[in-house]
């Protein structure tokens, strides 16, 4: 059944997230305008994030840089699960 509120199809994928200003987290799913991960870090809902990805692509290593908010808190033991509204993002070539 689709989710409501999602307006595109999310892939399970596991991918290592780095938090500006401090924290990391593994992503769960991540969609064209949205992710959710589980984090150590505390996270509010309706906070501003941003955060770096690191990708291997065919061309080489890559970093996805994305701003999002968060909308939707999940407690998950003692890690936090988060949903993100992604806000901008751009790829770009490890440095």
């Amino acid at each position: 059944m689709k989710d409501a509120y999602r307006t595109e199809p999310r892939e399970r994928v596991t991918l290592s997230l780095q938090l500006i200003g401090g924290g990391s987290g593994v992503t769960r799913d991540i969609s064209a305008c949205g992710l959710y991960f589980e984090t150590d870090s505390e996270q509010h809902v309706d906070s501003l994030i941003e955060f770096e990805i690191e990708l291997d692509t065919p061309g080489g290593p890559m970093k996805f840089k994305a701003q999002g908010q968060i909308v939707r808190i999940e407690p998950q033991g003692d890690r936090t699960g988060a949903g993100v509204k992604l806000l901008a993002s751009r790829l770009v070539p490890v440095e």
